[in-house]
């Protein structure tokens, strides 16, 4: 799986994700009503989830460009903090915005965590062993 990961051009996963989470949290009604995610508290999932995701790609991103080289420890707390920020921003724009969406709190504690998962699950198992990749 990582040596499929390492062929796809270094930022292109993390671009996406950016512009598919922009587009999800912005748009009025971007999946629409009902379904598969009407319960109480699937947003919270999936804000955890985008954000994990999210904090993975931009991880791994990071850590394939500066190959053959490790991440230092302050570089992956950059990252983390820049993307909690991006779901603080996004809360603000929804507000701002006008679009029927609106800032909410705990939106953005489920963003948080899911970067904070994402860069303790990412530290612990992939970010070592890719610089021990040989086929970059």
């Amino acid at each position: 799986m990582i040596k499929l990961l390492l062929k796809i051009p270094t930022g292109i996963l993390s671009v996406l994700l950016t512009l598919a989470i922009l587009y999800l949290c912005l748009a009025p009604q971007p999946i629409g009503g009902g379904g598969l995610f009407d319960f109480p508290g699937a947003d919270k999932i999936m804000h955890f989830a985008m954000f994990f995701a999210l904090s993975a790609a931009y991880l791994f991103d990071c850590a394939k460009a500066a190959l053959p080289r490790q991440l230092r420890q302050w570089q992956v707390v950059a990252i983390a903090v820049a993307v909690i920020l991006l779901g603080g921003l996004i809360e603000i724009l929804q507000q701002l915005m006008g679009l029927g969406r609106s800032m909410d709190l705990l939106d953005f504690v489920a963003d948080a965590i899911g970067v904070v998962c994402a860069t303790g699950v990412m530290k612990a198992s992939l970010l070592g062993r890719l610089s021990n990749t040989k086929d970059c």
